[in-house]
């Protein structure tokens, strides 16, 4: 029967579900090892556009309605998948693959049980392919063994129909001459590192870019190759793929990489920033940044190395130094480690309304609706871990990954799957959004219920649901976050203590721990649509705050006075990331941008996205998207074009104070 089945989805050109099919006795494994062995070896490939590198622009395989899918194995459009396919074959595919699922939570923000994650890039480049087909073959005799030499073997079809297509095309004969070499053997120069890094790219469907300066410095001699990345960053961009960080050892492909990076949307760079960093670095990244493009972002290198080394002992620093934010910013090793980014997020502005409906009139004191409210998160937190187990579950017995399992170290070694724990580290990263709304809010219900009693709590409630005018001026006269204010710092140091600390002591299925993270992407407008009015001055279904940064509209006073709120946080316990985002007007960033990022680094800061991009061009932009095609905006987490957006997302990034 499985033959009848993998010929069938042969016959009407889906090639993964063709290698998924033709032998179904086997293990998933090695079902969906040989799955993107006919995928590799069938996919249509792009015509040559004469550039350096190849493939190029969209993923492959995207005419297909299975395809490999760089989170969840594969992905199936199931629409076009029912129109295509004859009924009594697709129930193989009901019953035997698809084993997708998603969060069934409000609880979502950002999180679905997502995974980034990097190849070994550096380890691929320096062995190649036929090093590893050389480890898999020493393996014990079994599907594992077997599968990854599927995977070697797909690859190699692959490699050797791209360079058949490129010789039929006329193609640039050192592209032709790299890709005859890599990624199967040693890359020997900066170039072929290139090219192989931009073909293991493609193999593992436009995820992450790696640690561009940090691996490819080794063959550097000298070359100018900023154009080069600048058509890697091209082909990142084309399929909205993710990050690189640069330094901490800062050398001329540094320079290059960010000189490459300006204006770009994508990748998102992260440049780790040390104290004693160049000024030449200084201004290549102030340089960069006035490009529009939202990059680089800021990290605090020694913060980030001191507090990896508390929570991973065990990890020695040469894999500490690999750290590099996957998707948007979630913290990972690159190419050593497995990281659910975000797995799951915490509505806190939902728990917090849902508590106010709940309890507020029942709590006598402030303190008796702050356990209240604890109670609740904990609750939230429970609830949200033991779905996102589930989801583990399914992807251990069901939906493994070989190609990562190929890709990530140490998963060979360990003859375990990427998705059962493979990899070399594995964590999970929960992302709480909407804090600032809640400890604005916890600040005016201590105020004016419980201190000052302008209100009952049967009136505070009444008021905010009907979202009494009057009564939102009193909201806005209470102390509030952003401006250093003693008051409200308080709340939202012991608030966002105890809020990360939730996740202490409890593991994933499998993994060291779970990684507190406050990253708002573009998820805060759907997170707050569900969230009624809240005590800090929000309406309903208002968006939620974008960043750690004050809400919108109250750091009015500064810099100095905001940055001094946010590290009141305690950001260091969010090691999955803390996103805080600053807009700087384009003539004042040459001199403002480094003393901040200093002092606020000096303070705790841990994260800082710049967006530095005129307010008239965006507001023109909202009349006149034809002539901003190519505007770029820093959002929650990463960059967009200011097109792509929503109308009312487009309106909250205009209405960020610009601090100078």
């Amino acid at each position: 029967m499985s033959n009848i089945v993998s010929e069938y989805f042969k016959s009407i050109n889906e090639p993964f579900a063709q290698g998924f099919f033709e032998d179904i006795e086997r293990t998933k494994f090695y079902r969906f090892s040989k799955a993107y062995e006919r995928f590799f070896e069938n996919c249509t490939l792009p015509e040559y556009n004469g550039g350096k590198l190849y493939p190029y622009g969209i993923a492959l395989g995207t005419e297909y309605t299975v395809k490999p899918d760089y989170c969840n194995t594969y992905s199936i459009n199931f629409p076009k998948f029912r129109e295509k396919c004859k009924k009594e074959f697709a129930q193989f595919v009901d019953k035997d693959m698809n084993t997708l699922i998603r969060l069934p939570t409000p609880h979502t923000i950002g999180g679905y049980g997502w995974v980034h994650s990097f190849p070994n890039y550096g380890r691929i480049a320096k062995e190649g392919f036929n090093s590893y087909k050389e480890r898999i073959m020493k393996l014990p005799e079994d599907d594992f063994r077997d599968g990854l030499l599927c995977m070697i073997a797909g690859i190699e079809k692959l490699r050797d129909r791209c360079v058949a297509k490129l010789r039929e095309s006329n193609a640039d004969a050192e592209l032709i001459s790299a890709l005859e070499k890599v990624p199967m053997e040693p890359c020997e120069t900066l170039y072929e590192a290139i090219v192989c890094r931009n073909f293991v790219f493609y193999l593992d469907f436009c995820d992450e870019a790696g640690r561009l300066d940090a691996e490819l410095i080794e063959y550097y001699k000298g070359e100018d190759v900023t154009e080069i990345l600048r058509e890697f960053f091209r082909n990142i961009d084309a399929n909205n793929g993710w990050s690189s960080a640069i330094g901490p050892d800062y050398n001329d492909l540094t320079v290059q990489v960010l000189r490459a990076c300006k204006g770009m949307r994508r990748p998102l760079i992260e440049l780790r920033v040390t104290p004693d960093m160049p000024k030449s670095i200084w201004n290549e990244a102030i340089d960069a940044i006035k490009g529009g493009g939202g990059s680089p972002a800021l990290y605090n290198e020694e913060l980030y190395q001191k507090k990896l080394a508390e929570k991973f002992p065990n990890i020695p620093k040469a894999d500490l130094i690999k750290f590099n934010g996957g998707g948007c910013t979630e913290t990972m090793l690159a190419g050593v480690s497995r990281v659910g980014s975000t797995d799951a997020g915490i509505n806190t502005a939902l728990v917090l309304r849902d508590t106010i409906t709940e309890s507020l009139c029942n709590c006598k004191t402030y303190d008796e609706f702050y356990e209240a409210l604890f109670k609740n998160f904990e609750i939230a937190v429970t609830d949200t871990l033991e779905k996102l187990s589930a989801i583990y579950s399914v992807r251990m017995s069901s939906i493994p990954h070989p190609m990562r399992t190929l890709l990530v170290d140490d998963c060979i070694d360990n003859r375990k799957d990427f998705n059962s724990g493979g990899a070399r580290y594995n964590w999970s990263i929960i992302n709480f959004a909407g804090m600032i709304n809640v400890i604005d809010s916890l600040c005016t219900i201590r105020e004016l219920v419980y201190e000052k009693k302008k209100y009952t709590a049967e009136e505070f409630v009444r008021l905010l649901d009907c979202e009494d005018e009057e009564f939102y001026r009193e909201l806005k006269k209470c102390p509030h976050y952003g401006v250093d204010n003693e008051t409200a710092d308080s709340i939202a140091e012991e608030f966002s203590d105890r809020l990360f600390s939730l996740l202490d002591g409890r593991k994933p299925k499998f993994g060291e721990c779970y990684l507190p993270a406050s990253i708002q992407f573009i998820t805060y407008i759907d997170a707050g649509a569900q969230v009624g009015p809240t005590p800090d001055g929000r309406r309903k279904g208002e968006p939620l705050c974008d960043s750690i940064a004050a809400i919108h509209g109250n750091d009015k006073q500064g810099p100095t006075a905001l940055l001094g709120s946010v590290t009141k946080l305690k950001l260091s316990k969010a090691l999955g990331t803390p996103v805080l985002n600053l807009s700087l007007s384009p003539e004042h960033i040459d001199t403002a941008l480094q003393p901040i990022v200093e002092t606020y680094f000096q303070r705790g800061g841990m994260q800082m996205q710049i967006n530095c991009v005129s307010r008239a061009d965006m507001i023109d932009a909202l009349d006149h998207p034809e002539r901003h095609q190519s505007l770029i905006v820093r959002t929650g987490g990463y960059s967009e074009y200011f097109n792509a957006l929503s109308e009312e997302m487009k309106r909250t990034v205009i209405d960020r104070t610009v601090q100078i």
